[in-house]
């Protein structure tokens, strides 16, 4: 039967701990092969913390021995792995990251010939298979992985698609999050005229995201204020996200970004549906900005999965979330990357003679609390009574003032309360008071569920 080990963002966990042992990996290799028929070509990238070669080596045997051909692109934005694999004709591509997670974490994000996620049922019938598969012995003469530098074809094709935007005249921090935009991000920006002053650029396999990059934002928040910058970028590990800082030091998040991205796309005529795809997240004021601008919005479930799925069903332009990542369309594809993230805010500025300071403006914020409760077990909200019984409690006495979200982390043993609304008293009061049931009714459980 199926683990679960496949979440919301393919599988993570603590490297070397079960599903991320070095045997079941091999089996995740070979199972994978193996529903390629053995045929065609695999891609591998990974991100800078130590335990990701051990892995990559371990997913690369399991793939040549069902007959796969296998290369290593080495340390790469997730992004630049979906190229990859569009770009070569690749059957299946393997990024090897945790993204925004502690070094002792690592995962594994499986990508189909489309340069997309795989999808639930695909990665159902994986796991099925992979524990039996690890069993299984390969051939002795496994043919040897190739290795090419797939960051310099990534850096190429960002430097080319981008050959319009002059940077000259501004000077950039960026905090590369000791992360596989260490060796691109840079470059490319300096390529275009930018002057860079890169920040944790330093990765030596256990300071990836640590008190830096896109969940930590001090660092560059006092770079940009200190060192007199235009803006600053903020990565995460493996590059899909990014948070900007303006010149007053504040911080430029995901909804700023997609607010004045999506008015500039709509007054090109490149917004269809004149419609942003969100997560339920995403801020109220964001919603109320949009709706000002009259633009539409559509939620989507936390993930980027969901955010694709709705874009491409309705063939839309622009969507992401809070937290930095978001999707548009490059080179033939939906790709949520961090450096064509902030290379496309860069170009809007450019061409509106914007600077970030205005784009933060736009969206101003109502108060919002979002409270992390560690948890042991993750039982169904239905299950939980009293919880639900103060959250519609709370609805009917606040109504349309005051948005709740309840919901369990996909990688971490988390349940996740998000309150927002017009009082900030209020949303601090009714996010406590729901945090404080929700981790005493599980208690009382036992940890069943």
């Amino acid at each position: 039967m199926s683990k679960g080990w496949f979440g919301t963002d393919g599988i993570r966990g603590k490297a070397g701990e079960e599903p991320l042992t070095l045997p079941l990996m091999t089996g995740l290799g070979l199972a994978l092969g193996e529903s390629c028929e053995g045929k065609g070509s695999a891609l591998l990238a990974r991100d800078t913390r130590e335990s990701g070669p051990g892995i990559a080596t371990a997913l690369g045997r399991g793939l040549a021995g069902s007959g796969m051909a296998v290369t290593d692109l080495g340390v790469l934005p997730t992004a630049g792995l979906a190229l990859a694999v569009r770009q070569s004709g690749a059957d299946v591509g393997l990024v090897i990251s945790a993204s925004h997670n502690p070094w002792e974490d690592n995962g594994v994000k499986v990508f189909g010939a489309d340069g997309y996620k795989i999808d639930d049922d695909r990665e159902s019938a994986l796991e099925e298979a992979m524990e039996a598969c690890m069993r299984r012995p390969l051939p002795l003469d496994l043919p040897p992985t190739r290795s090419i530098d797939g960051a310099a074809a990534y850096r190429k094709t960002m430097i080319e698609k981008h050959q319009h935007l002059d940077l000259s005249g501004l000077t950039l921090a960026v905090d590369c999050a000791h992360g596989s935009a260490t060796d691109t991000a840079p470059a490319v920006l300096v390529a275009l005229g930018a002057t860079v002053r890169p920040l944790g650029n330093r990765p030596d396999g256990r300071n990836i995201n640590a008190q830096c990059g896109s969940t930590h934002m001090e660092l560059l928040i006092e770079h940009v204020q200190e060192g007199g910058c235009d803006l600053g970028l903020a990565f995460d590990g493996d590059a899909d996200r990014v948070l900007m800082v303006d010149r007053r030091g504040r911080v430029c998040t995901g909804d700023h970004m997609l607010g004045f991205l999506a008015i500039w796309l709509d007054g090109l005529g490149k917004l269809p549906e004149r419609t942003v795809v969100a997560t339920v997240m995403s801020n109220l004021g964001f919603e109320r900005m949009l709706s000002d601008a009259d633009l539409k919005m559509v939620r989507t479930p936390v993930g980027d999965r969901h955010i694709l799925e709705t874009m491409v069903k309705s063939d839309l332009a622009i969507g992401g979330e809070d937290s930095g990542h978001l999707l548009q369309r490059f080179d033939g594809q939906l790709l949520g990357d961090g450096l064509l993230t902030s290379l496309t805010v860069m170009e809007a500025l450019v061409e509106t003679g914007r600077d970030l300071t205005s784009v933060v403006d736009g969206v101003v914020k109502v108060p919002q609390v979002l409270l992390n409760v560690p948890v042991t077990s993750r039982p169904p909200l239905g299950d939980l009574p009293q919880l639900t019984a103060a959250q519609r409690e709370a609805e009917e006495v606040h109504g349309d003032q005051i948005r709740i979200l309840l919901r369990y982390s996909g990688t971490e043993n988390l349940a996740r309360v998000m309150v927002e609304g017009i009082e900030e008293g209020v949303v601090a009061e009714v996010s406590e008071n729901l945090a404080k049931i929700w981790a005493e009714e599980i208690a009382t459980k036992g940890g069943s569920g």
